[in-house]
């Protein structure tokens, strides 16, 4: 199957194809930049943990810096597939494009929505198949950010981060949505889309 030739539906016969971006650029960036923070947190338990040379004073920048644009690649990513998904399988989504931005700053919300947008997405490329992946992905990256920030001040009443445990999860986080966005972007094809299979 080359690259042209996605099985989309008839649906597609609808979609605004112009509006299609190669999603390859934006998922190359987020990915080199999410592994880069995951060999920080492996380099940062190999060299003492809250001790590490890589959280001393004069480094606090930098780490807030990859983290920063971290979530940024990965927003930028995942706007270019919402919108490619829309071109691929217009008005089959629940949510508008706009919440591939939003639903990640709505209270509650963005506990379960970009989870099922993220879904939506990977289904618009082609037959619905790798959910078990977003879902452990999803259920990973909850409890490495909202969970855990809700256990480290409900019950340990502290906000140290630098332990064996947040820095392992970080690291499974950071694997599995490196995952995530090779999957999705590989069931997006990588071009203009000068025609589709519509059988």
């Amino acid at each position: 199957m080359s690259q042209y030739n996605v099985p989309v539906g008839e649906a597609a016969v609808r979609g605004p194809r112009h509006l299609f971006r190669n999603p390859a650029g934006p998922a190359l960036v987020a990915q080199s930049l999410i592994a880069t923070s995951a060999l920080t947190d492996v380099y940062v338990i190999a060299t003492g943990g809250k001790d590490s040379p890589w959280l001393a004073e004069d480094m606090v920048p930098f780490p807030a810096v990859l983290q920063v644009a971290c979530w940024i690649s990965f927003l930028f990513w995942f706007r270019r597939v919402r919108g490619n998904a829309e071109v691929l399988a217009p008005g089959s989504h629940k949510y508008a494009p706009g919440f591939a931005l939003g639903a990640w700053i709505i209270p509650l919300a963005m506990w379960w929505v970009p989870r099922r947008i993220t879904l939506d997405i990977h289904r618009a490329g082609g037959p619905p198949r790798d959910a078990w992946l977003i879902n452990a992905w999803w259920f990973v990256w909850l409890l490495d950010g909202p969970l855990s920030v809700v256990f480290h001040l409900l019950v340990l009443h502290q906000t140290d981060y630098r332990n064996p445990v947040d820095e392992g999860l970080n690291i499974l986080c950071a694997l599995l949505a490196l995952a995530v966005i090779r999957r999705v972007t590989a069931a997006q094809p990588a071009g203009p889309l000068p025609y589709l299979n519509m059988t």
